[in-house]
């Protein structure tokens, strides 16, 4: 729901584990999917899962994840681990309405299985972003 033109708001689940979740539809090349994106504000980027990257379209196997170039990062834990460049996709609120969020370089672990990540390589586009999580449950975003 556009609240107006400069403000968007993303419906969140909270799930048991008190964990934040939003649903945005990616793009990348021509193929366009719901996605459920677990809210990380540790995350420096945009993880996009294996899974995901199939549903997209995009062949994950060794070969094609070789392709890709290398990009180091941190896990939580403090392990360093080797994720690969997919490169820009754009995220929408609303395929139908045709509602852009941002456009965003985003990200895959090299090996393993991860969540689909949303943190502040979005989050950082928006002049402000704010959560309500009471009774309405939503991440504003106000460009």
């Amino acid at each position: 729901m556009i609240t107006d033109n400069r403000k968007l708001r993303i419906e969140l689940d909270i799930d048991k584990n008190n964990q934040w979740f939003a649903t945005l539809y990616v793009q990348l090349g021509g193929v366009y999917r719901s996605v459920q994106f677990k809210i990380d504000t540790g995350c420096n980027a945009l993880v996009l899962s294996h899974k995901t990257l199939k549903r997209l379209g995009f062949t994950v196997d060794k070969k094609s994840l070789a392709a890709l170039p290398d990009m180091p990062g941190k896990l939580a834990s403090g392990e360093t681990s080797t994720f690969k460049k997919l490169g820009g996709v754009a995220l929408f609120q609303d395929i139908k309405r045709a509602i852009p969020v941002c456009n965003a370089n985003a990200i895959c672990h090299a090996t393993r299985q991860t969540n689909d990540l949303l943190g502040t390589e979005v989050l950082y586009q928006f002049i402000d972003v704010n959560f309500k999580l009471r009774n309405e449950r939503y991440l504003e975003l106000v460009k």
